[in-house]
């Protein structure tokens, strides 16, 4: 066989190897991704440990970390009993986005966003009012659902 025939059959087997790879729809992953966080604000908006478990990990390898230098959670379970003391501490609670940015992998299975948000806790009817807490977190795509695996808020120091 000449080297051309080889060339061809070499381009044709790759052509063919490419084009069945699927492609992503990076717009409709990252609509899914911002779901889910929103979902997460929600659900702690309405204090709803089953709405907050449906998009996190049950990971035991989980990392997060929340705005008091206390607050590391190395499992899902941590994560669980901290919220639900949480949500016994205030009577309601907003969190507004403001700046919501997510990112895919060009695997299309891993995400990641960063967010600043404002909050309002009522606690004893008096309001408490946080602004521009930022947050970061990285989701992962299992199955046709995405899971946070990893988030960090934190309160930014203000100068004087």
């Amino acid at each position: 066989m000449k080297i051309e025939g080889k060339l061809f059959i070499l381009v044709t087997v790759l052509y063919v190897a490419f084009s069945c790879t699927p492609s992503i729809d990076t717009e409709m992953e990252q609509s899914k991704v911002v779901d889910a966080v929103h979902t997460l604000y929600t659900s702690f908006e309405e204090k709803n440990m089953t709405l907050m478990s449906e998009v996190m990990a049950h990971d035991d390898n989980m990392r997060c970390f929340g705005t008091d230098i206390s607050e590391v959670h190395r499992s899902w379970s941590q994560w669980k009993q901290s919220h639900m003391a949480q949500f016994s501490s205030f009577d309601k609670a907003e969190i507004k986005s403001k700046d919501l940015e997510v990112y895919l992998s060009k695997a299309g299975n891993v995400a990641w966003f960063s967010d600043i948000t404002d909050w309002t806790l009522i606690i004893q009817s008096e309001p408490i009012q946080m602004s521009d807490i930022r947050i970061t977190g990285v989701l992962e795509k299992r199955d046709t659902v995405w899971r946070i695996v990893q988030i960090h808020a934190s309160v930014p120091q203000r100068s004087n």
